[in-house]
């Protein structure tokens, strides 16, 4: 489920749009762990660990204290909490202070899939979306240009041989002309299209 495209209806979608989000932050095989087998874990990375709450009363201290513990001996793991944006704030000013202090990013998201940074642990964490789709932007932008490179190349010595070969052997002008609607056609393509770019 691709979590922009639909409303969060269910706790399973709350869990893919929270591994979604972690992915986009910089954690690339955060997953969610199947439903009864998370022992307080909803959403697994290699380097992280979160809970998701759905349709839940506030997130106090004692839901981020299972997180804690369910965590581990595993201590560089980062930890996230997801809750559903239900009132103001979904978090008691305790779960709050619990979570600063023990670097707990905290989340709150609405239905329609927006993500809203609660604690300056959370704020570092968007920081890191912000991180990875600058890092695919620039990567997109720098394919765009080696594919323009590649087919402004192919263009050029197909224009060349195109042109000699009308002047020395005109039998292989098709040939040419084939080369030269091919490239014109990468050009296109390697401007247009663009995967990545998002």
């Amino acid at each position: 489920m691709d979590s922009r495209s639909r409303y969060i209806t269910t706790p399973e979608d709350a869990e893919q749009f929270a591994a979604s989000q972690m992915r986009d932050m910089g954690f690339p095989d955060a997953r969610v762990t199947g439903r009864g087998a998370d022992g307080g874990v909803d959403v697994v990375a290699r380097c992280a660990v979160a809970q998701v709450k759905w349709m839940h009363s506030k997130v106090g201290r004692p839901d981020l204290q299972r997180l804690y513990g369910a965590r581990g001996a595993e201590h560089s793991k980062d930890m996230l909490f997801f809750a559903e944006l239900l009132s103001p704030s979904p978090y008691t000013q305790d779960a709050v202070g619990y979570a600063d202090e023990h670097g707990i990013g905290l989340f709150a998201y609405t239905s329609d899939g927006n993500l809203f940074p609660v604690n300056q642990h959370a704020k570092d964490f968007v920081a890191g979306i912000d991180q990875v789709r600058a890092a695919r932007a620039a990567r997109a932008a720098f394919m765009v240009t080696v594919r323009t490179v590649v087919w402004s190349s192919l263009l050029v010595v197909s224009i060349c041989g195109l042109f000699i070969s009308v002047l020395t052997v005109p039998s292989a002008a098709p040939v040419w002309l084939g080369f030269l609607a091919l490239s014109v056609l990468g050009l296109v393509l390697a401007r247009v299209y663009q995967p990545g770019a998002k």
